[in-house]
Order: structure tokens, then sequence, then C-alpha cells
């Protein structure tokens, strides 16, 4: 399979979707395909995966056909031909009929049973030859829509872009942050609102010129460091030649350890840019949010371990006006609706969205997601929402809000009213032909309704595409799709190269990987680890 579009943001009459290390442009107005940018990274998967391919392909296996043997026709015996591959049964059968004594002499003389050199390797092993598949992870733009951010996740990099309004764009600058990006968000002047994954959430200038820039950075706490390990034996204590010498290889180890270590730690580079620590949690931040009230700006943080917190911007970020405390469960997306500025609706792994008066941390209602999804798939237990969004539908001379959310690994999107009695009501489920992993939203123009664009992983890459425009009607305040649109990735498609499902699998399924075990599944997992110690004793 190839590797779906997994992240679209919309500018003007541009969309931008992202698949894997690659941002394709495509004209809202036709479909037509604009450009592409490349991360540099791209070329040396592909390359890194083409050359064990080609390797695999270039191993022949060992040929069955009887070949004609030195001497035949004469008074020679035939060359004894060459055995070939005996089916399961037997093989264990001959494996049982073996003498007994010459297996006891083979475990006398090993200690350990021996590995079958001549088993064909794990065709896993090649994964490590292959480098960091370069994943594009955020997608988003300035308000006049002049210069687009993109967030790559294997190397924690910041991309800004300028954007010439058709669709292409110029690379401006590349900055490495101290940890890898969770979310981030472009400030009312100018400002990258940056949150990572060790819980920080730093500040750094839009724009950016190597050369006029010093290095200001604020780096993380480190934590405290590991005290190095050392062997309890030493000459001493140890006789033998055969301990002996595992004791100098262990110090030799050791050594070279200790030297690599000092050397990375003396090569570590500070940022060269401008860039400032804001605030921190205690936990891996999921998702930010930036919002307005009275004319002062605002940064809102979720995080991992259920905390919603309100924090005054730049420059008094350390200042925690408050917290939204209700959930259960992780906390993966948050949106503030642009027409309701008052309002954030949080989601996560509950079962429910939660609706806030975010400046007094008070809970206005919440609403159930899980019941709704259990209309598509009945026997579901429970949910990660992995994206919150805010759509506006104008009718009768007033703008309708609503809420649309996505789960992962349910194929459809739902929507609600955000009504002004501050609840979310008109639940709909609009199904989709895959597991959507993004979506972005046109807004209405003119006569024209709004469109929803869905990036989505297709059950069935031969009947779908994992890119789809929907364009939107109103029925009873609810929302349905009246027609769908695709876009001409062909020639992009078929420019990709397949991959595993499994591989598609760890690379854009991580929401649910943020719920914490329950102390059941905890202490069942450490019994199979208890197992696993315990048959790794007997075995040696």
């Amino acid at each position: 399979m190839k590797i779906p579009f997994n992240v679209v943001h919309v500018s003007g009459s541009v969309l931008f979707a992202a698949r894997g290390g690659k941002i394709h442009s495509f004209s809202l107005d036709d479909g037509a395909h604009l450009s592409t940018w490349k991360h540099p990274d791209v070329d040396k998967v592909d390359a890194a995966v083409k050359a064990i391919s080609d390797e695999a392909s270039s191993e022949k296996p060992v040929s069955q056909e009887p070949v004609a043997a030195e001497g035949e026709g004469s008074d020679e015996p035939p060359a004894k031909r060459q055995k070939v591959e005996e089916p399961k049964e037997e093989a264990v059968k001959g494996t049982e009929q073996e003498d007994p004594d010459k297996q006891a002499s083979g475990k006398k003389k090993g200690g350990k049973k021996s590995k079958n050199r001549n088993q064909p390797r794990n065709k896993e092993h090649n994964i490590s030859r292959v480098p960091d598949r370069p994943v594009i992870t955020h997608l988003t733009s300035t308000s006049d829509g002049s210069h687009v951010l993109a967030i790559t996740g294997h190397d924690k990099a910041i991309w800004v872009f300028e954007n010439d309004g058709k669709g292409n764009l110029t690379q401006l600058s590349k900055r490495t942050m101290p940890k890898r990006p969770s979310d981030v968000a472009i400030g009312p002047d100018s400002q990258i609102i940056c949150a990572d994954k060790f819980g920080d959430v730093y500040a750094l200038p839009l724009l950016y010129d190597p050369e006029s820039q010093t290095a200001t950075s604020q780096p993380s706490t480190p934590g405290p460091a590991k005290p190095a390990y050392k062997p309890s034996a030493n000459a001493t204590t140890v006789h033998s030649k055969r301990n002996l010498r595992a004791l100098n290889n262990q110090q030799r180890q050791m050594e070279l350890a200790t030297r690599t270590k000092a050397e990375s730690e003396s090569k570590a580079e500070v940022p060269s840019f401008e860039i400032t620590l804001l605030l921190g949690h205690v936990s891996m931040l999921t998702s930010l949010a930036i919002a307005e009230s009275e004319g002062r700006q605002y940064i809102i943080t979720g995080d991992r371990d259920e905390h919603i917190r309100l924090s005054r911007y730049i420059p008094q970020a350390y200042v925690i006006e408050g917290f939204c405390f209700g959930h259960k469960e992780f906390i993966s997306s948050m949106t503030v609706p642009v027409p309701r500025g008052d309002v954030l609706v949080s989601g996560g792994g509950d079962e429910d969205l939660f609706l806030w008066d975010w400046k007094a941390s008070k809970l206005l209602s919440r609403k159930s997601i899980l019941s709704l999804a259990q209309e598509i798939l009945p026997d579901l237990t429970k949910v990660a929402v992995s994206s919150l969004h805010t759509l506006v539908f104008p009718h009768e001379g007033t703008d309708l809000v609503y809420i649309l959310a996505i789960c992962e690994g349910i194929p459809a999107i739902f929507s609600w009213q955000l009504t002004q009695e501050n609840t979310l009501n008109h639940p709909a489920v609009i199904q989709v032909p895959g597991n959507p992993l993004d979506l972005a939203v046109k807004p209405a123009s003119g006569d024209e309704s709004p469109k929803i664009i869905a990036a989505l992983d297709p059950s069935d890459p031969t009947k779908a595409k994992s890119l789809a425009i929907y364009s939107l009607t109103m029925t009873d305040e609810k929302l349905a799709t009246s027609t769908t649109a695709l876009v001409s990735d062909e020639d992009v498609e078929a420019a990709e190269l397949d991959v595993e499902e499994k591989v598609v699998k760890s690379l854009l399924y991580n929401t649910e990987n943020l719920r914490k075990q329950s102390e059941q599944e905890e202490e069942q997992g450490e019994a199979q680890g208890t197992e696993m110690m315990a048959d790794a004793e007997v075995a040696e």
C-alpha cells in the first residue's frame, strides 16, 4: 500500500496536503496539482528501501531442477543430487527420530542449543538499515496566507515557507527544536508558539535570518545523570583466563561508552536561533490553542494527564490564570471556535466532548461521542479523538457554528451544532470510505457552501482516494454531504513507494497510544514480563 495523505490545510483557494515527507499543493477550484516540496530525507529513505529490495531480489533460491551428474552413463556412480526442501511434517519427524545420544552430545559440547545458521534471516532485520521516514505532522499558515509552517517529527524540525498564493512554496528556514514538537500555532505578533512532548512551550520568531540571529536559547532543565556502570569484579577477584578476558572486555566497553558520551556532549549544539521558553507542564503536551478575551491573548495547553491550563500570552506566559478540570483520560485536541471565542471544546480519550467557559475555568456541558460512534461500530467501547475543527455555515442571514470531530480508526466525520445556550446539539454522522487522518475546512464564499477536505486512509485504495473534498448541505440543522470532488493526484500517488500496512499504522496511528494502562493491564504486562524472564533463565 501507499502512505496516504495525513495532514491537510487550506489557505485561500489552495489546498496544502502532506503525504509522508512531501507537501503537495492543489487548486480548490479545479483540483489540479500545483507543486510539490520534498523533505531532503525522502530520497535517502527511498534509496535505502530500493537497495534492500534489489538485494532481496538478487538472492536466487537454490535450484530444485535435477542437474546432469558428472560421469553419468559411465561406470562411475552418479553424483548425489542436491537435496530439495522437504515438507515441514517430514522435517519434524526426522528431528524426532534423530539418535538421542547425538542430541545429548551436541548439548554437552555447546552448552546451549546451537542456532541454525542456514535458516533464512527475518525480513525485519532490514528495518534498522532504513533511515527514519520523514513524516510531516502539522501544517498551518499565517492569517494572510503569506507564510506556511510545517513540522517534521523524525528530525524535530520547524520549517517556514513563503507562499506566493498560487501554491508554490519557497523554503525560508529550518530550525531543529530541543524536543519533538507536538503542536504549534502562530500568534498575532508573528511568533511561533510550539509545544513539545517534553512538556515545554517555546516561542520563536516566524522569520529567521541565520546571519543576523544569535543563540539566545533557553533549553529545558536536564534530568539527573545516571551513574556510570561499574563491574563488581576486578583483577584480584577473577582467576580464570576466560573470566579475566570477559572482565577486560567489559572495561574496554565502559571506557568506549564514557568517551563516546563525552564527545557527544562536547559536540551538542545549542540552537543557533532565538528561542524563548514560555511555560512547562510535568506531562507530555498534546494540544495547544491561542485564545483572546477582552483584548488580551492567552495560551491554552492540554496534556496527557487530563490537564487543561490557561496561561497569559507573551511576555507574561509564566502567569497561570486557571485550569479546566474534568477529563478522566488524556486530552488530544482542542479548538476555540472563531465566532465564539469565549468557549473551548476539548476531546481525547474520554467518551464525551467537553465544552468550557475557558476564561472562568467552568465546564458548560458535555456530549457523548462514543454513542454516536456506536451507530457505525456497535461493539465499540472507547474512542480516541484525533482532531477537532470548527465550521461556520451561513443560514438565513446568520452564521451557524459547528464542531467537527474525527476519531482514530473510525471511518466517519462527526458534527454538532454549537448553540447559543452553550450546548452541542443536532449530531450528525458523515460516513467516509476510510479512516480520516485529518480535516480542513474551506469557508463559504458567496452562494457556495463550506467544504470539508478529508485526508483518508482508504479501506480499499482501488475504490477510494486518499484525498476528498466534500460539499456540505444542511437538513434540520444537521450537516450532510451533497457532492464529492477529487483532486488530480494520480501522478503523485504513482511516485510513492509501496510500504507495509504496519509501517503506516506505526507512523500515523498514535492517538490511542496516549491512553494509560489500567491497573489490571499493568498487572498482566508485569506477569507476562516475569514469565518471559523466567523462560530466559531456564533457557540459559
